[in-house]
């Protein structure tokens, strides 16, 4: 375990691997531990860290500390108190995919590329799953029955303010104008069967095109933690677009990622 202090407040943090610095951010449901398998495949290439949000995991549980601001002022403190060099990737989930991308819309300089994973593109496509569940509770409202040990064991970790407090401000926001202007490469991926955050259709059904340096892929099978329950296709899709330099309009082909995870 790693820990840095930023304003006497406490950031839980692991790091693996060597290179281009990737920063991973977690969603409402766990912490930095469910990124662990994308880390270790991912670390032979690129300096991979991981951190709990306030409110989450080990980090310090500070109320005055849950919000979208304070969450994306705290990944500017994380890479200035490492002395993480810049540009970095991010990769998000849930809430960290819209505190990720928030922080690139601001920081476009400090960003090379950012992956949002299951981002709620306006607040109508955050669904009322979490709302009023309790830490026993929340996984299974996600995933029912299905069960993964890196949830489980950080799940009782969490504080239920900072996921209430977080879903209330970002259902009154909408990224689509993030994502319009971003200006970065930007992978966006959803599961087909996510019952928390819902993929972009109607008005913005356009976002599911990949066009220019913005790709869109929906695996059909998962549910709201792809990177758990796909963890090889999930990690190939990852690196594949991270490393690749132009041309990426395979990433969209089903039999190209059936073809390359065998």
């Amino acid at each position: 375990m790693s820990i840095t202090t930023i304003d006497s407040q406490l950031i839980h943090y692991e790091v693996l691997g060597r290179g281009q610095p990737l920063i991973f951010i977690h969603g409402w449901v766990g912490s930095w531990r469910y990124w662990w398998p994308s880390m270790q495949a991912l670390s032979a290439h690129y300096r991979t860290f991981a951190f709990d949000l306030w409110g989450f995991g080990d980090s310090s549980k500070s109320p005055d500390a849950y919000s979208m601001n304070a969450y994306v002022t705290m990944v500017d403190q994380f890479i200035d108190k490492l002395g993480v060099a810049r540009p970095v990737i991010l990769v998000g989930h849930g809430l960290g995919a819209a505190v990720a991308l928030s922080y690139t819309a601001q920081n476009r300089d400090n960003v090379a590329k950012i992956a949002a994973i299951s981002l709620p593109i306006a607040g109508n496509y955050l669904t009322n799953k979490l709302q009023g569940a309790d830490n026993d509770s929340m996984v299974g409202r996600i995933l029912g029955r299905e069960s993964f040990s890196e949830l489980d064991s950080e799940i009782r970790k969490v504080d239920p303010t900072a996921v209430s407090k977080s879903i209330e401000e970002i259902s009154g926001l909408n990224y689509v104008t993030e994502i319009n202007n971003l200006e970065r490469p930007l992978l966006l991926v959803y599961g087909r069967q996510d019952s928390l955050v819902l993929p972009p259709n109607g008005e913005y059904s356009y976002l599911q095109q990949s066009i220019n340096d913005r790709f869109y892929v929906e695996l059909e099978l998962c549910h709201h933690f792809p990177m758990l329950q796909e963890k090889a296709k999930f990690n190939r899709l990852l690196l594949d677009f991270i490393i690749a330099s132009a041309d990426l309009t395979q990433l969209t082909v089903k039999d190209y990622w059936t073809r390359r995870i065998r």
